[in-house]
């Protein structure tokens, strides 16, 4: 793969057609390696947002097999969803990838028309980039909950949302910083712990410290990626914590009925306009540490 897309980079510095066929060749490579990362990674976003949707809205007795069926479901019945997803947001990274590489070339080259039409195409692809992969992340819960088509999902995902008054919500979601100082976090004691450990164990060694150095270097690249898996997992959870909130908060109240006193509280404490435009005001029960201004005014 790598040499097949060297060689296609390489090739696509010609002005021949093939150094065309080299371009479109990098293209296909990237958004095949691409295209199956990310199958993976959205199948574990998937299979998690399933089992904190069957958390939320069925009963301890009929979630035995919660793991087991969101697993048969990402790879069978979902699984077209989740590639086409997928394929999306590969083939954007792709040509990101190959325009950022044409960037650099333009820059050896002295071409500075070339140059500035590159850098314009790659701010666009990167802004289009982090609209399909926010797009996703959401249309997968959605998917997740209700069996739709990625389309119909992330349509429906929208209108839900906008119709709820939750955009401003979602913008105040700091759980993805908090989770990243967890990574880091998870990291750096990683690096502390590998690096001790090597210097205490090589007590005669002159070169113990640059020893040491390497092991805290690898050891904080092993806690960065284990730590990663970790927190995409929990960010998948507060994602489909926000969308079935949205759908249905009282599904909340029948099998975990203290969990949704603490998230109505918070929310009436931190958006009281948007839980009154909500229209669930009249229907949930009123948190009880918070006063009944909102609630007397629907």
């Amino acid at each position: 793969m790598a040499l097949g897309f060297e060689h296609a980079l390489n090739g696509s510095d010609n002005r021949s057609s093939s150094g065309v066929l080299g371009g479109l060749f990098a293209i296909l490579l990237l958004t095949s390696l691409f295209w199956g990362a990310l199958t993976f990674r959205n199948i574990t976003h998937f299979v998690t947002a399933c089992v904190v949707g069957q958390w939320w809205f069925t009963s301890d007795a009929h979630r035995q097999y919660a793991v087991e069926t969101s697993v048969q479901r990402a790879l069978t019945t979902n699984f077209g969803t989740i590639s086409f997803g997928s394929l999306i947001l590969a083939f954007i990274k792709a040509l990101r990838v190959v325009a950022q590489v044409n960037e650099r070339n333009a820059r050896q080259n002295g071409n500075i028309v070339l140059l500035l039409f590159s850098c314009i195409f790659v701010c666009i692809l990167r802004i289009f980039e982090g609209f399909v992969r926010y797009l996703n992340e959401w249309a997968f819960v959605y998917a997740a909950l209700t069996g739709q088509s990625f389309r119909d999902a992330s349509r429906s995902f929208l209108d839900l949302f906008q119709q709820r008054g939750w955009t401003m919500i979602i913008n105040d979601d700091l759980a993805g910083h908090a989770l990243t100082i967890v990574t880091l976090a998870i990291g750096f004691i990683s690096a502390a712990l590998g690096g001790i450990t090597v210097y205490a164990a090589m007590p005669h060694s002159q070169s113990r410290v640059a020893i040491a150095g390497m092991a805290a270097f690898f050891t904080f690249k092993i806690g960065l990626a284990m730590g990663t898996v970790m927190t995409s997992i929990l960010s998948s959870g507060v994602r489909t914590a926000f969308v079935c909130f949205a759908i249905n908060p009282a599904a909340l109240g029948a099998t975990h009925p203290e969990h949704l006193q603490n998230l109505l509280l918070a929310w009436y404490k931190f958006h009281p306009q948007e839980f009154a435009a909500s229209g669930f005001a009249m229907h949930l029960p009123k948190p009880a540490a918070s006063a009944s201004v909102i609630y007397t005014n629907v």
